[in-house]
């Protein structure tokens, strides 16, 4: 039986793929729609999407590669470009901090601060980045991955509270809804990533202290066959050479000649 099919769809990255990807299509659609709806100039809209909706579409555009043969094979270069992306939009909310400061800008900086280093962390740990920086030493390594998780789960419930109190209108809680939707998926997405390099770190060890094992079990058995081999040697006896008693038996031809 397919194991996969035993998953329920929260544990299966696979199917949280495609779930982040219809996501990202309808919050870009029905942000863009509501802003039609509002009345808005083509260039306004356009800016709009390209500011409010830049997270979306970048994202939208990774889990797609990452579903194709492309993106898994720049799979890791993919994972750069969209840390980079997530670096920039950290600094963008801490400049927002200044310009309007609140519960919910403060929510957003700790949230962005947190996946960035938990995406950086979960993603380039056991890549040559990772293996060259030593962040499986650095500090980032001493929270686990159900901490990080856990603690990112709670700051998106905190902050949907939050914002869900603001709201006037039924479009901004359908948009904040799903996009806590969103947030909570693509943080169980890096979620499942960090325990499937964990569980392969563990499998490699263990395959690695098994062959390890083996080569020793093996000089142990080579040294005992010498020892017994170098025994046998010392037990083995010169032949013994028979000598005969009295005097020799002379020959008839010598008896003959006397």
């Amino acid at each position: 039986m397919n194991k996969n099919k035993e998953k329920d769809f929260f544990d299966s990255p696979s199917m949280i793929t495609y779930i982040l990807i219809g996501l990202l299509v309808v919050l870009i659609i029905l942000s863009q729609s509501f802003a039609i709806q509002s009345h808005m100039e083509a260039g306004d809209i356009f800016r709009s999407i390209i500011n409010h909706n830049s997270i979306y579409l970048v994202s939208l555009i990774y889990f797609i590669l990452i579903r194709v043969k492309f993106g898994k094979r720049y799979f890791d270069y993919l994972n750069v470009i969209m840390f980079v992306f997530y670096l920039l939009t950290t600094f963008a909310s801490l400049f927002t901090i200044f310009q309007s400061f609140g519960f919910d800008s403060i929510l957003n900086l700790a949230f962005n601060v947190l996946i960035t280093l938990y995406f950086g962390y979960s993603f380039f740990t056991s890549t040559v980045i990772g293996k060259d920086l030593k962040l499986s030493d650095s500090p980032l390594s001493e929270i686990n991955n159900g901490q990080y998780y856990y603690l990112l789960v709670g700051i998106i419930a905190i902050s949907l509270i939050v914002s869900l109190m603001s709201v006037h209108n039924f479009e901004d809680v359908v948009v904040y809804l799903l996009e806590a939707i969103y947030q909570f998926m693509f943080v169980r997405y890096v979620y499942l990533y960090k325990e499937y390099i964990e569980r392969k770190e563990i499998g490699n060890s263990k395959d690695k202290k098994k062959k390890e094992e083996k080569v020793e079990e093996v000089e142990e058995v080579e040294e005992v066959e010498e020892v017994e081999d170098i025994k046998t040697l010392e037990n083995i006896e010169e032949p013994k050479v028979l000598k005969r008693r009295g005097r020799p038996k002379r020959n008839n031809d010598e008896e003959a000649s006397k």
